[in-house]
Protein backbone atom coordinates (compact mmCIF):
# COMPACT_ATOMS: atom_id res chain seq x y z
CA UNK A 1 0.00 0.00 0.00
CA UNK A 2 1.04 3.10 -0.64
CA UNK A 3 1.15 5.84 2.19
CA UNK A 4 -0.50 9.57 1.69
CA UNK A 5 2.07 12.20 2.26
CA UNK A 6 0.61 15.03 4.47
CA UNK A 7 0.57 18.37 2.01
CA UNK A 8 1.79 20.42 4.53
CA UNK A 9 4.89 18.23 5.74
CA UNK A 10 7.85 21.14 5.14
CA UNK A 11 7.24 21.32 0.93
CA UNK A 12 6.63 24.30 -0.39
CA UNK A 13 3.05 24.34 -1.35
CA UNK A 14 3.13 27.38 -3.49
CA UNK A 15 2.35 31.46 -3.27
CA UNK A 16 -1.40 31.40 -1.84
CA UNK A 17 -2.59 34.52 -3.41
CA UNK A 18 -0.87 33.43 -7.28
CA UNK A 19 1.93 34.72 -9.04
CA UNK A 20 -0.32 37.03 -10.97
CA UNK A 21 -1.50 39.29 -7.88
CA UNK A 22 2.21 39.23 -6.46
CA UNK A 23 3.17 41.01 -9.36
CA UNK A 24 0.62 43.61 -9.44
CA UNK A 25 1.75 44.29 -5.91
CA UNK A 26 4.93 44.76 -7.32
CA UNK A 27 4.03 46.84 -9.66
CA UNK A 28 2.03 49.17 -7.52
CA UNK A 29 4.82 49.56 -4.76
CA UNK A 30 7.27 50.48 -7.82
CA UNK A 31 5.16 52.83 -9.11
CA UNK A 32 4.78 54.36 -5.73
CA UNK A 33 8.50 54.95 -5.17
CA UNK A 34 9.14 55.95 -8.79
CA UNK A 35 5.84 59.01 -7.86
CA UNK A 36 7.90 59.54 -4.63
CA UNK A 37 11.37 59.87 -6.22
CA UNK A 38 10.22 61.61 -8.66
CA UNK A 39 8.15 64.45 -6.38
CA UNK A 40 11.52 64.45 -4.45
CA UNK A 41 13.85 65.73 -7.35
CA UNK A 42 11.15 67.87 -9.12
CA UNK A 43 9.48 69.82 -6.20
CA UNK A 44 13.08 69.86 -4.14
CA UNK A 45 10.88 68.21 -1.10
CA UNK A 46 13.05 67.01 2.23
CA UNK A 47 13.86 63.39 2.52
CA UNK A 48 13.10 63.88 6.42
CA UNK A 49 16.54 62.63 6.97
CA UNK A 50 17.46 66.04 8.84
CA UNK A 51 16.81 66.69 12.63
CA UNK A 52 14.06 69.40 12.07
CA UNK A 53 15.28 71.38 15.51
CA UNK A 54 18.48 72.06 14.41
CA UNK A 55 16.57 74.27 11.64
CA UNK A 56 14.86 76.01 14.21
CA UNK A 57 16.98 76.62 17.15
CA UNK A 58 17.25 80.66 16.51
CA UNK A 59 13.19 80.51 16.93
CA UNK A 60 13.87 79.17 20.88
CA UNK A 61 15.03 81.20 23.99
CA UNK A 62 18.36 80.30 25.30
CA UNK A 63 18.68 77.45 28.49
CA UNK A 64 17.70 79.73 31.05
CA UNK A 65 16.47 83.03 29.64
CA UNK A 66 12.82 82.10 30.72
CA UNK A 67 13.80 82.37 33.83
CA UNK A 68 15.02 86.00 33.92
CA UNK A 69 12.18 87.44 31.71
CA UNK A 70 9.40 85.34 34.49
CA UNK A 71 11.63 87.47 37.25
CA UNK A 72 10.70 90.76 35.88
CA UNK A 73 7.26 90.24 35.18
CA UNK A 74 6.95 90.50 39.16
Amino acid sequence: MEEKRDPYDGDYIGNIFGWKLSLIGLVVISLLCAMAAYRHYTMDVPIGFDDPLEDQKERFAPAGKADIAKDTLQ
